[in-house]
């Protein structure tokens, strides 16, 4: 299994997940594995896409307490930063919303604001939800609840967010901006962020808001901080599925074996000479 970076990280072509908010056992044991815990508060980060989805599950191993927890998972296609998100900025969270950064609809709106594409609330925009559908078909999927997981059997937060990949334009393709961050708005100071360092720039109780429908100007403010796409990481999906790693794996043992095979007949051959 792969291992944490400090801010880049190579997601496996592994198995699908069902992506329904219970881990079984196993589930996840293909994916990287990413360790959050900071200062004593305990968290796991997972992911592993399997060329049609993303998925992330994050264990909130020392959250025991549910209170509108969420978790959400950040992505910038064009990995161009920026200090407020902007048009190729998407947001996905654990209660099956879509968000995408400021957009031409929003001229009239501060940076920083995000607009919802799918949630509680019908879509405000048609033509970014048809232009967008790449990421909407197949719709992400969210979910948050206090579980057990394979790092600790008492019930505590987890969360499993699964995002459609498939037909994305990214600018370098397969690698793009990539955060995480959960939290609690009851305690503020329980959360956990990937890469590091954004941690100081989320606050637990974010919410992204809404532009609201039919009038682009009126919106429900967003509530809190959430990391400007300058202190995302980066992530690359592999591009070998399992069976063909599987087959190089195969091709690589023959070769090896044939080499040592030769190596050792050519050993052989010389103590003979030599005696």
């Amino acid at each position: 299994m792969a291992q944490e970076t400090d801010s880049e990280l190579m997601v496996p072509w592994a198995s699908s997940a069902e992506a329904d908010g219970f881990i079984k056992p196993g589930e996840y044991d293909d994916a990287i594995r990413v360790n959050l815990t900071r200062d004593g508060w305990v968290a796991y980060l997972y992911v592993k896409h399997d060329g049609e989805f993303l998925y992330v599950f994050l264990d909130q191993v020392s959250d025991e307490i549910f209170w509108y927890d969420n978790c959400w998972v950040a992505i910038d296609t064009l990995s161009d930063g920026g200090d407020a998100p902007r048009d190729d900025d998407y947001l996905f969270d654990s209660s099956h919303h879509i968000w995408i950064g400021d957009t031409p609809h929003q001229k009239d709106i501060p940076n920083g604001q995000w607009t919802e594409l799918k949630g509680h609330r019908p879509e405000p925009y048609a033509d970014l939800v048809e232009e967008l559908a790449p990421f909407l078909d197949g719709r992400s999927m969210g979910w948050s609840r206090t579980w057990s997981s394979p790092n600790s059997l008492k019930p505590h937060v987890i969360y499993e967010i699964r995002i459609p990949i498939k037909g994305w334009i990214i600018e370098q393709k397969p690698r793009f901006g990539f955060l995480v961050a959960a939290g609690s708005p009851g305690r503020p100071s329980n959360k956990a962020v990937w890469p590091s360092r954004a941690f100081d720039s989320y606050s637990a109780d974010f919410w992204a808001g809404e532009a609201v429908l039919g009038n682009a100007t009126s919106i429900d403010p967003q509530v809190g901080s959430f990391p400007p796409p300058s202190t995302w990481g980066t992530v690359t999906l592999s591009e070998t599925p399992p069976q063909d790693s599987a087959k190089q794996s195969f091709w690589t043992y023959i070769i090896v074996t044939v080499a040592a095979v030769v190596g050792i007949t050519v050993v052989v051959l010389l103590l003979r000479k030599l005696r």
